[in-house]
């Protein structure tokens, strides 16, 4: 749409915009009170790293896995003492009366210590402790796993919370840049400088600003809730910092091997394999040492006096027959042998391809960001140009300077939302790899 050329020129512009020494005064005063209230955002601010913490304080299910490896640690504990001997006390005492003392002796009192220990048992021990340490190293893979989860969707919250604040504050001054569009096409309409359409075209960008501010501030109150549900506190919006560029953990294989959910599947094929030879073992039978001393008679008095003594006995207890229980167990426990094996590799392919993907990601996300900082000055520029040559009577179209302000806009959404996505990109690398560090 064109503009006449009897359209005023700056000097008459700037004369429809007046700034008074009292203007100048209240623009002063705002601008510093926004620093003020900055540096106070910036004292006050709650960190990253600080809700992450906070996070894994909390959160129910690193608990749970937490309860999860002890207990498992426990059951190693367990899996120890079978090696060591075991003491167990015996006392009685009872009469009998009425009975042939033949088959009743008139009575019992007993008082004894036993030791007993198992000096071979074919390896059995041996694979239940080896059974029970590789449980233990799953449990804690998994609570590794867990941690990082939790420090994710932390991550997660908070990026996008930044990213959700940077737009609304974009969106907010386009639409302020807007409306003082409109309000100067109104004076040069009443000039007659500019045809209504114009006015009419400024206040649909502006309506179409304030929706995009609506919907950045909408994501920006949900993210916070997300934040303050993980994190325990509410965060406010002047309280979030940026953080510092992330660290790019790096798929290698050694990280690789050490994601916890390979480690997991490495620990759950120890256990199944150990938990076999258990049952191999059992089939060697068992080679025991019980020792007992102390005090069996009849009458408390004599027994304890006259009836004191110890004796041992070895034991050798082999099995010879059970219907094929023993070699049916073995059978179903060599079969999750095989399952855990096939899950090991399924593992490292998961693991593997996530890792990629993420790559792919995380490289396609800094390509962009890097292109829109190259973009944005020119961006910026063009938009600065656009604007002074239709304020200054410029053979500009509004159409023009509000279609250069869109690809500014854009360009700074678009950088903001790049960051954005490099960021995530990072973020669930780290959570692959089971990086939970605050």
């Amino acid at each position: 749409m064109g503009v006449d050329s009897g359209r005023p020129g700056l000097e008459e512009m700037m004369a429809l915009r007046p700034r008074s020494p009292s203007s100048r005064l209240a623009r002063l005063l705002g601008t510093v009170a926004a620093f003020a209230f900055c540096g106070a955002a910036l004292a006050d601010s709650v960190s990253l790293s600080e809700c992450v913490r906070l996070a894994l304080e909390r959160a129910p299910a690193v608990r749970t896995s937490g309860f999860q490896a002890l207990a498992a640690e426990k059951r190693v504990a367990a899996a120890r003492a079978a090696y060591v001997p075991t003491l167990l006390t015996h006392g009685e005492y009872g009469r009998a009366a009425g009975f042939d003392e033949a088959v009743t002796n008139g009575g019992s009192t007993q008082a004894v210590v036993r030791m007993e220990t198992t000096l071979l048992d074919g390896g059995l021990r041996g694979a239940e402790f080896a059974a029970a340490k590789a449980r233990l190293h799953s449990a804690s893979a998994l609570a590794q796993q867990q941690r990082a989860d939790v420090a994710f969707a932390v991550r997660s919250a908070y990026f996008t919370a930044l990213a959700a604040r940077a737009e609304s504050v974009i969106h907010r001054e386009t639409v302020a840049a807007l409306q003082d569009y409109v309000s100067l096409l109104g004076r040069q309409e009443k000039l007659g400088a500019v045809p209504p359409s114009d006015v009419s075209r400024a206040k649909l960008s502006v309506v179409t600003a304030q929706t995009s501010e609506r919907g950045a501030e909408a994501e920006l109150a949900t993210s916070r809730r997300e934040l303050a549900s993980l994190a325990g506190i509410d965060v406010p919006e002047a309280a979030l910092g940026e953080p510092e560029e992330p660290g790019v953990p790096g798929a290698t294989p050694a990280t690789i091997d050490a994601a916890p959910l390979l480690a997991d599947a490495r620990s759950s094929l120890e256990a199944a394999e150990r938990e076999a030879d258990a049952i191999r073992s059992e089939g060697w039978g068992r080679l025991t040492f019980t020792g007992e001393a102390g005090a069996v008679g009849v009458r408390p008095r004599t027994t304890f006096e006259d009836n004191g003594g110890a004796q041992f006995l070895m034991g050798v207890d082999v099995p010879i027959f059970d219907g094929g229980v023993r070699r049916n167990r073995l059978g179903a426990a060599q079969a999750e042998a095989d399952a855990a094996r096939a899950k090991v590799d399924e593992a490292r392919r998961t693991v593997t391809l996530q890792l990629a993907q993420i790559g792919t990601e995380r490289e396609r996300a800094k390509a962009e960001l890097a292109a829109r900082r190259e973009a944005l000055p020119t961006a910026e520029e063009h938009f600065q140009l656009m604007r002074a040559r239709h304020v200054g009577g410029g053979n500009v179209r509004l159409l023009e300077v509000l279609d250069a302000l869109g690809q500014y806009v854009e360009q700074r959404v678009g950088l903001s939302r790049a960051e954005l996505a490099y960021r995530l990109a990072v973020a669930r690398e780290a959570q692959a790899l089971g990086e939970a560090t605050p």
